[in-house]
Order: C-alpha cells, then sequence, then structure tokens
C-alpha cells in the first residue's frame, strides 16, 4: 500500500459533513413541509383575490344624508315581515328573526316598536339600533 494514498470515497467524505447528513435524513419531512407552505401561500394569495372585490351596495346614502333630505329610511313592519324581511334589520339574524315571529304568534301584533324588548334575545342596545329601521 502506498504511503499518502487516501482510500476513502467521496462518498464517505459528504457523509461527514452534518448538513449533508440532516437533509437526508429528514428529506420526506422536509418535501412535505414545503408543500404546506406553498399550498398554504397559494390560499393566503387567492383569498387577498377574492376580497378583491367591490362590496355590495345595500343603501347608498348615510343615515345623516336621508334625515337631512327629510326622506324616510326603508323600514320593515315588524307586524306583517316575513323571517327574511326581519332579518333585514340591524342585529337581527335568523334566529332572532324567529324569536320574533313566534312572540307574534304567542302574543299577537305588536302595539309599538318598543314591545320588540319582550323578544329574547332583543336588549335595549338592539332596540335603540333597530328603531329607525321598524314600524308597526
Amino acid at each position: 500500500m502506498r504511503q499518502g494514498f487516501d482510500t476513502t470515497t467521496r462518498r464517505d467524505r459528504i457523509a461527514d459533513n452534518p448538513l449533508t447528513s440532516f437533509f437526508r435524513s429528514y428529506k420526506p419531512q422536509i418535501v412535505v413541509s414545503l408543500l404546506v407552505v406553498a399550498v398554504l401561500a397559494g390560499g393566503a394569495m387567492y383569498a387577498a383575490r377574492v376580497s378583491e372585490s367591490a362590496p355590495k351596495v345595500v343603501y347608498s346614502a348615510s343615515l345623516e344624508e336621508v334625515a337631512a333630505s327629510n326622506q324616510q329610511p326603508l323600514k320593515v313592519n315588524i307586524n306583517t315581515a316575513d323571517a327574511e324581511r326581519l332579518d333585514e334589520l340591524p342585529q337581527v339574524g335568523p334566529s332572532t328573526a324567529e324569536a320574533i315571529i313566534e312572540y307574534r304568534r304567542a302574543n299577537g301584533l305588536f302595539r309599538s316598536v318598543d314591545e320588540l324588548e319582550e323578544v329574547p334575545g332583543i336588549g335595549p342596545t338592539t332596540l335603540e339600533k333597530i328603531e329607525p329601521f321598524a314600524t308597526i
């Protein structure tokens, strides 16, 4: 055997590098992690693009503009409205709309808008927000 002749192969020298052995040991986990990051980044970019669409305009004027022009805002008759129409009131969702209809069935027609406060789920704060848009 010759002196100074290195019999180790290139592969043995690469295996001595701790960074290379780390990547070789965790290759499947690294690939899956990169795929997850790519999917999440794609989802975030898609959501950002979807949110760029213009919101639907429900009312084209603010309450202050309507008050200044002496026009009445659109009002919902709480004695005759169905659940869909009641759901248009502020702070009223589908379950509260059904509660209003149930209260109306059990107690008859409302005598005033203030009587809405007796409906389960409607308190003074909610009633204050509903009043400008409700009528009997």
